[in-house]
């Protein structure tokens, strides 16, 4: 299991502590503290949105994305990436030429994510929370 960071101390050692000790739920099924981390990073405004958009169109520039989001500004779009290429979610491809292009697709990670979120798009797509 994957370390936390945080450590308690035990007869005097320090031993790691997992994400699965510092779950309160009690009974069995999944513990939600992932989800909720997860949620954090992905309900940030336009993160979605640039994972929905990329993976509509399998290749795009700076850009072209840009122009497809209607609304975000270039530094947040910048910021917005340079995230989602550090949870490797998005790939940066440069090509040498000139002038300069480079392009951002889904990485298998970022296409898994896209995947799983259609199914909540498509419920608020059906106006389902409109009421």
């Amino acid at each position: 299991m994957a370390e936390t960071g945080l450590r308690a101390v035990t007869k005097g050692r320090q031993t790691p502590k997992t994400s699965i000790d510092f779950c309160k739920m009690k009974g069995n099924g999944y513990c939600p503290r992932p989800l909720e981390q997860a949620s954090a990073f992905l309900s940030r405004k336009w993160t979605l949105s640039i994972i929905v958009t990329i993976g509509n169109f399998g290749n795009l520039r700076f850009n072209d994305l840009l122009r497809r989001l209607d609304g975000i500004t270039q530094k947040t779009l910048s910021e917005r990436l340079r995230e989602l290429e550090k949870y490797d979610l998005v790939e940066r491809k440069a090509f040498a030429e000139r002038p300069p292009r480079v392009e951002y697709s889904l990485t298998l990670d970022g296409q898994k994510v896209r995947k799983a979120v259609l199914p909540l798009l498509r419920l608020a797509e059906s106006n389902t929370f409109s009421r």
